[in-house]
């Protein structure tokens, strides 16, 4: 089952990489049509995020256990980047997820002014930072909340960094200390974070008052909704006109040529696309199953 995120190469058409939650990746290069494995060199095949930089072209997954891996442009393996478990800290990460109890990386950002600097949010074991591609890393762990989802970098704002959480949202306007934002959020379980192409101090977020497995409970589920902000996360309210829902997200993805357009898909099985910057959600599709990656392609002209 893919986790781990659709990559559409921006300098090779019909070229996608797929991260998946056991299979490793997958490379396809006719937009879809047919899919061939390129794990080679990666030490897990429980792959949890998946980015390439706009910029220097380089592909970074995130694996179970924890650890990172780059491809750069033209290579035919992956190579590890330095090992998360050097981290001082590192045996203070966890998993409340059965049957292996590891951290991993649910996500990775880029900052895409500066190619080599790269965050990324442990689910559980706060935010690592390195500043030279991965050789080396820092655990940030001064305010930021133990259990991360996301990170991403602000443009223009070298120093600032913005992460959800399974207690809500965090950001840090140094690169080191993290402060809690929550004014206007009434659930602390947010997962993908979406930000404005055009107004990057616009913020998306899907919050839900539980954590998983209670999703997958139909007496519980996630009882999730829509929020948005427009200061950069000081403040939230929430945004869609939709009823409170069962399912929750683990993604959510923007239109690059249409600022206004972002899609979120649920565990539930239902895709939800607003076109209005978050003011309006339509359900657009239903009954698929977990819902773990969502993608809207580049037109071209």
């Amino acid at each position: 089952m893919p986790k781990g995120g659709i990559v559409a190469d921006p300098t090779t058409p019909g070229r996608l990489h797929v991260g998946t939650e056991g299979a490793g990746v997958f490379r396809s290069e006719d937009g879809g049509a047919t899919w061939i494995p390129d794990s080679l060199g990666l030490g897990s095949s429980r792959i949890w995020s998946l980015v390439q930089h706009p910029v220097s072209g380089v592909l970074y997954a995130g694996t179970e256990p924890a650890n990172l891996y780059r491809k750069r442009p033209g290579a035919t393996s992956w190579e590890p980047c330095s090992p998360l478990s050097a981290l001082p800290r590192y045996r203070e990460w966890t998993s409340p997820h059965p049957p292996h109890h590891e951290p991993r990386v649910r996500g990775i950002g880029l900052d895409p002014e500066r190619p080599h600097v790269i965050a990324a949010a442990i689910e559980v074991g706060w935010i690592v930072l390195s500043r030279d591609g991965g050789e080396t890393w820092e655990n940030l762990t001064e305010g930021s909340e133990f259990d991360s989802h996301s990170v991403l970098f602000s443009p223009g704002q070298p120093e600032v960094l913005l992460s959800t959480s399974g207690h809500g949202f965090f950001r840090s306007d140094d690169g080191v200390h993290f402060r809690s934002f929550q004014e206007g959020l009434d659930r602390d379980y947010l997962s993908p974070l979406v930000m404005h192409p055009a107004r990057p101090k616009t913020l998306y977020v899907y919050a839900a008052r539980t954590p998983p497995p209670s999703w997958f409970n139909p007496e519980v589920g996630a009882d999730g909704a829509f929020y948005r902000s427009d200061d950069q996360g000081g403040s939230w309210r929430r945004v869609g006109q939709t009823p409170f829902l069962q399912g929750g997200s683990w993604t959510a993805c923007g239109d690059a040529s249409d600022p206004e357009t972002f899609c979120v898909g649920l565990t539930d099985g239902s895709v939800w696309l607003t076109r209005d910057g978050g003011e309006h959600f339509e359900r657009i599709l239903d009954g698929l199953g977990l819902v773990s990656v969502v993608s809207i392609p580049t037109r071209r002209s």
